[in-house]
């Protein structure tokens, strides 16, 4: 279960060199530095990998997270580290932060996919320097490995309807995020399986089931009376999107059960506090400089300001998670619009909601956040935040999930004065409803998953999965049900629980239209999303005219996370406008239909 309770020390978000990371602090004197995954691994294992590092320091061990270049939001592009010794170097320097605190006698790694084979590197070439070694899932050989990465990549594009979109000088993208192909040359000559560790660290070593290489790897590490093995058993549930992620509990308990065994605490010295020189408090560029943070109750929230290095006008922007994606974004997309709107002369606050990404959950708080009344007080707290720095008139920004608790939030928070909600799911949500099954099958309409039920491949796919199937029946009766009430709910006067619900979304619409505030209701075309337009505006969005505040945008050639780049710069121009938006300025909606694309009514 996620960790909740009140012997967790505090988070301090750090900077080392160019890469941001979060110390999870400890009385204990072995620290443990985490090796993230790259690409779309550490995109989903974020949340767990938070999740990890709180039980570890419960146990009394400090855990410093970090980024990788070009992952997160470190400063370097993904295409800028064209060598494993820039991640190379990033981990040196974290390990250096780590030991150079006070108190501290050791230091060990933990690592996935390939951090876990850089964290193997490491303890090889630094014997004396490296205390224990827990490796997940490791990157054995780099063929493989890429092999992988391209197939998962394809498989992402299949599932979002946009194949992967690779830049210039780059191997391959995953999930929006490119590798550079000199990098990728270099991981392609990586082979581990001869890999020599000293005989007496204590290791291990959880291969996934099915992974020969991985195996072999796991028995030859093991054989020496310090090393362990085992299956990576929650592999595949942690790595189905960064949304539906499922921490791998019971592996976490394993690795636990071994920092308690083969590396224990001493219980003696100074309390380890601080580091000596290592870091610093900010990213700095010509155009902007970036300050990790923490906020909010028990100072469990984690955010970055990005602000401009000159003068900054305009009103601030305010962006929240899409889903359970971590700050950064799909494709690193929301640090990147922030970072070109401070080229602007536009401030930002982007943090992670309450048990997403870096962030810790409530107290007491649900099993599920997304859609849940909780979230009121993360946007309340980031408010608080962004307008004692700023005053109030705040841009709020965000996408499925986050486009929700910012439509929502401004109709209980006067001091957002615009919206620019990104496929918006739900205008209120509907209780019959359960979260984890509309997060796992929402995205997608239920004409889509029959069109794919009738093709030999969607069938194949479904049979690898028997188990989802009576819960995917059961959503899509329900959903198609639920379709029908909703075609009728503008008649029934309240008699049906979807008519009383649609009657207040138009009761909250109208609280923001006569304040005013402006929203924007931005989607791709084709996304699930549009059928709420239907259900609340009418097919034509006739009823849409009664909301003069409210414009509808559409982006062509886009999925549901805006993963091709020139969705994710029209963006970047909706919320510049709204940020320097005066009051005469041009409200008329608009169509991204490339990049050259004149603005003209939505459809």
């Amino acid at each position: 279960m996620t960790s909740k309770g009140a012997r967790l020390g505090r988070l301090t978000p750090l900077v080392i060199e160019d890469c941001p990371g979060v110390l999870h602090e400890a009385d204990g004197d072995i620290g443990v530095v985490v090796c993230d995954g790259w690409g779309y691994e550490g995109l989903c294992a974020r949340r767990s990998w938070r999740i990890l590092a709180d039980q570890l320091a419960e146990a009394g061990y400090p855990v410093l997270r970090f980024d990788w270049p070009g992952m997160g939001d470190a400063l370097a592009e993904p295409g800028d580290v064209t060598t494993l010794a820039q991640l190379e170097r990033s981990l040196d320097r974290a390990c250096a932060v780590m030991a150079g605190r006070e108190g501290i006698r050791a230091v060990a790694l933990i690592g996935l996919g390939l951090g876990a084979a850089l964290a193997a590197r490491r303890a090889a070439a630094h014997p004396q320097e490296v205390a224990g070694l827990v490796l997940l899932a490791p990157l054995v050989k780099g063929k493989s490995f890429l092999r992988e990465v391209q197939a998962q990549a394809l498989m992402i594009g299949q599932v979002t309807g946009v194949p992967p979109e690779t830049g210039p000088g780059e191997a391959l993208s995953i999930a929006g995020l490119g590798m550079a192909q000199a990098l990728a040359d270099e991981i392609r000559a990586l082979d581990l399986s001869g890999l020599d560790l000293r005989e007496d660290m204590p290791r291990l070593i959880l291969a996934r089931a099915g992974k020969a290489a991985e195996a072999k790897l796991a028995d030859r590490l093991a054989g020496s009376p310090s090393g362990t093995a085992a299956i990576f058993a929650g592999y595949d549930d942690l790595m189905i999107d960064p949304t539906g992620s499922i921490p791998p509990f019971l592996d976490f308990e394993r690795i636990l059960a071994w920092f308690a065994a083969s590396l224990p605490l001493s219980g003696q010295g100074t309390p380890a506090r601080g580091a000596k020189g290592a870091t610093k408090t900010r990213l700095e560029t010509e155009t902007f400089h970036e300050t990790p943070c923490v906020f909010g109750p028990n100072a469990g929230l984690v955010g970055v300001w990005c602000e401009p290095s000159a003068g900054q006008h305009g009103r601030p922007v305010l962006f929240l998670n899409a889903g359970a994606t971590p700050r950064a974004g799909w494709a690193r997309g929301t640090a990147e619009i922030a970072r070109a709107l401070a080229g602007r002369g536009i401030a930002s606050l982007r943090f992670d909601g309450a048990d997403f990404g870096d962030s810790r959950p409530h107290p007491q708080g649900p099993a599920i956040m997304h859609y849940h009344a909780n979230q009121r007080a993360d946007l309340s707290a980031a408010l608080d935040l962004l307008c004692d720095r700023y005053g109030s008139g705040a841009v709020v920004v965000g996408g499925c999930g986050g486009a929700y608790l910012a439509l929502n939030g401004a109709v209980a928070d006067d001091r957002i004065a615009h919206v620019i909600a990104v496929n918006l799911q739900r205008f209120l949500w509907d209780p019959r409803d359960d979260v984890a099954e509309v997060l796992r099958y929402g995205h997608a309409a239920p004409s889509g998953y029959g069109r794919k039920l009738l093709s030999r491949d969607g069938w194949r796919a479904l049979l690898r999965r028997r188990a989802e199937v009576p819960a995917l029946a059961l959503y899509l009766t329900r959903t198609l049900y639920r379709r029908g009430e909703r075609r009728f709910a503008p008649y029934l006067f309240g008699v049906l629980p979807f008519s009383r619900l649609y009657r207040r979304v138009h009761r909250n619409l109208s609280v923001l239209r006569d304040r005013p505030v402006r929203v924007e209701l931005v989607y791709s075309e084709g996304d699930s999303g549009l059928e709420q337009l239907r259900t609340f505006f009418g097919k034509d969005s006739r009823r849409l005219g009664a909301y003069p505040n409210i414009e509808m945008v559409l982006i062509a050639d886009a999925d549901h996370n805006l993963t091709p780049r020139k969705a994710r710069a029209f963006l970047l121009e909706r919320v510049a406008a709204a940020a320097l938006e005066t009051a005469g300025g041009d409200r008329r909606p608009a169509r991204a239909k490339d990049r050259d694309a004149a603005d003209q009514p939505a459809a």
